[in-house]
């Protein structure tokens, strides 16, 4: 029994270890925020649990205690974030009708011509849809952060005719901040201009299943136009996403559906 136990610890750091490298990755990109701090967080309290669970828990009384609750709500963030993930890639072929409308949604933009890694695979996955549907309309969406020069959607729409997209086919939403009013307000732009509800959006693929839904809460039928993802930054957006879905998820039980109202 002591051998598997041991067996079992060296996998269980090997794979925590595994874990630390993986959100050590965006830094290649100058960056480690939130997302890729969270798992790099999540990792290392695990290898710390493996090495130190037995001393604790030898000592007994109160650190006896406390070592097996954090264990057990280690083990359960685990599963939570197991089955989160299982979300976020449960809709990646939901494929579109040909001459579905398409939604692109905002990200990091530099000036009303350039665009982040995330937005630009976004846009170029848009304009390929729409250059093979000419008949399909576009609203590109994103307001203007507090650190940006423009509209996130007025960088997309500029994006979107220089591939050769006409500009009469593109409808700018400018007023969201998030992805909830993303979706609110491109509707508004569907039902003032009489756009087709039946949409694919545009987002990369850890976002996608809360996308899909905020737009299906907004009225519109949603399917999926996946963008690529620049791998060295999927650890921090993936960390992000858990991290974000989880607060969509509390929201949505507790307060859309009036629980606490």
């Amino acid at each position: 029994m002591k051998k598997v136990r041991f067996i079992l610890k060296i996998v269980g750091c090997v794979l925590c270890s595994a874990g630390c490298i993986w959100f050590l990755l965006p830094i290649a990109h100058g960056g480690f925020r939130l997302g890729a701090c969270f798992g790099f967080g999540v990792c290392g309290l695990g290898i710390a649990l493996l090495l130190l669970y037995r001393r604790f828990v030898e000592a007994g009384g109160w650190q006896k205690i406390c070592a097996r609750v954090l264990a057990i709500g280690y083990l359960l963030g685990l599963c939570w974030s197991a089955a989160l993930t299982g979300l976020m890639f449960s809709v990646q072929f939901r494929t579109p009708p040909e001459g579905a409308n398409v939604i692109v949604l905002g990200a990091q933009i530099y000036s009303a011509e350039r665009m982040g890694v995330s937005l630009t695979g976004r846009v170029d996955k848009a304009a390929e849809y729409l250059l093979e549907n000419p008949d399909a309309q576009c609203i590109v969406t994103g307001g203007q952060g507090g650190n940006e020069p423009c509209p996130e959607s007025l960088t997309q729409k500029n994006a979107l005719m220089r591939r050769g997209i006409d500009a009469g086919r593109i409808y700018m939403e400018d007023k969201s901040h998030n992805t909830r009013e993303n979706m609110a307000y491109a509707m508004e732009i569907a039902q003032e201009e009489g756009l087709r509800t039946e949409v694919a959006v545009v987002t990369q693929s850890f976002h996608m299943f809360r996308a899909l839904q905020l737009a299906e809460n907004a009225g519109f039928t949603a399917y999926s136009l996946v963008a690529e993802t620049d791998p060295l930054l999927f650890p921090e957006y993936y960390g992000r996403e858990l991290l974000s879905l989880t607060k969509w998820i509390v929201q949505h039980l507790f307060l859309d559906m009036g629980i606490f109202n």
